[in-house]
């Protein structure tokens, strides 16, 4: 059984992906971010993608100074490793952010918002996400 929580997190694609920073770096987030972009282009981002996107987000706000003190400690080694490679990539705190939102439009476009409105948690979920991207855009 996988792991599924509304925390950014929570999930085994977060999981996933956090672990492909952690051993890739910059070209981990980069992908992700070109995957996300397509994805945006053809209409619909799948789980896999909007998961990871959300793990980036916090990998991002953490390299910027302002990580979730509840995630701090998790995140604390990737982005030490990986730091300046990452906020390298061309706009990444907007893109970032760019692909947050694309998450919460509505469950045409959004498999993650497809799961959580099936999951009665959708409001839960997205504001978890604002917030996310409140901190992203401040950071």
């Amino acid at each position: 059984m996988g792991a599924w929580g509304v925390g950014s997190l929570d999930n085994d694609g977060s999981q996933d992906w956090l672990t492909d920073f952690n051993e890739f770096g910059a070209s981990a987030a980069s992908d992700i971010l070109d995957a996300c972009s397509d994805a945006i282009a053809s209409g619909y981002v799948e789980s896999d993608i909007g998961s990871a996107i959300v793990a980036l987000a916090e990998v991002v706000v953490a390299a910027l100074g302002k990580p979730d003190e509840d995630l701090a400690d998790q995140l604390e080694e990737p982005v030490e490793n990986h730091k300046d490679a990452l906020l390298d990539i061309d706009n990444v705190q907007a893109r970032t952010s760019e692909a947050l939102e694309a998450l919460t439009a509505d469950a045409d476009s959004s498999e993650l918002y497809d799961l959580w409105q099936e999951a009665d948690e959708l409001e839960q979920w997205l504001s978890q996400i604002s917030a996310l991207r409140t901190r992203l855009d401040a950071a």
